[in-house]
């Protein structure tokens, strides 16, 4: 099961930060968890960074994607703070306060560049010690649907990260009562599925498309035994731009993605795959680890 019991949202009144609001208030209701919105300043009549928040349940009342009574129980709490640098005090915050999860708002193809390169949301994502929601403030592609969740798509490279995704992803799914797409995008340095190894006659007349098929029906299966719907799926291409016309194409409505933990995460999110999905995808993207706070409390 997933464990969210407190969520954050830095706010610095931006569109892009502004559009992350519904996400996480939405998703704060159907776990019934505190809800913070920080907004980190150093001007002593900074504007109350929870002033926007009438309006957001307005919008989602009106989608009817979480009902009044949910949106009514939600604790919120809105906190000015000008103890730092923006991205050092969300982490001091979300140290002090337990948080669970954060949400962050990025500024669109071009500004998410400046926003994940050497910027506040790079160093939120890569210092994190918890599961970041990344949404892009605008951009092409139908906007998602705040607190509407049909189709969880996790890209699979087989890793224990991917697989630790998968599980998150599962988990999300019971609660939205959605689909997990597994996907696994086969490129020519893609990590050989693990499975048993077959004679070397078998071997001749298995590529990489079947052997990846294989492995994703086997950790489906599993994610399966949760009660969650799964379809698999394997293309070939380069990763980050194949994920996105996935996602695209099948109307995702949000992504789970893996970190390589301390050291790789660096480089996983710096020009690469993550870093990339999260530019040009309209939907959010749930980046998670193996380390630090986990929201998921599952025994396999």
């Amino acid at each position: 099961m997933l464990v969210v019991n407190r969520i954050l949202v830095p706010h610095d009144f931006t569109p892009a930060s502004a559009r992350v609001l519904p996400h996480g208030l939405a998703l704060a209701a159907k776990m019934k968890a505190r809800f913070y919105v920080l907004h980190v300043t150093d001007r002593s009549d900074a504007p109350y960074p929870a002033r926007d928040l009438p309006a957001v349940r307005e919008t989602l009342q009106r989608t009817g994607a979480v009902s009044e009574e949910a949106l009514r129980a939600v604790h919120i709490e809105g906190v000015s703070r000008s103890d730092g640098g923006v991205a050092e005090t969300i982490h001091r915050f979300a140290d002090e306060e337990e948080i669970d999860l954060i949400a962050l708002g990025t500024r669109g193809r071009q500004g998410a560049r400046r926003l994940l390169l050497g910027s506040v949301g790079e160093t939120v994502i890569r210092r994190a010690e918890r599961p970041v929601l990344a949404l892009r403030g605008k951009g092409v592609g139908a906007p998602p649907v705040p607190g509407m969740l049909d189709r969880i798509l996790v890209p699979v490279d087989f890793s224990e990260n991917a697989r630790e995704a998968a599980r998150v992803a599962a988990e999300w799914a019971r609660v939205f009562d959605a689909q997990v797409d597994l996907l696994h995008v086969v490129t020519g340095s893609s990590a050989s599925p693990p499975e048993p190894a077959p004679s070397v006659s078998d071997e001749e007349h298995v590529g990489p498309e079947k052997k990846a098929r294989r492995a994703l029906a086997t950790m489906g299966r599993g994610l399966g035994a949760l009660g969650v719907p799964v379809a698999v799926h394997v293309r070939t291409g380069a990763a980050a731009s194949t994920i996105a016309a996935f996602a695209e194409a099948e109307e995702t409505d949000a992504i789970v993605m893996s970190t390589r933990g301390r050291t790789g995460l660096e480089r996983f999110l710096l020009g690469s795959v993550a870093e990339a999905v999260i530019r040009h995808v309209p939907c959010p993207v749930l980046t998670v680890r193996t380390y630090g706070r986990s929201i998921r409390a599952l025994a396999d």
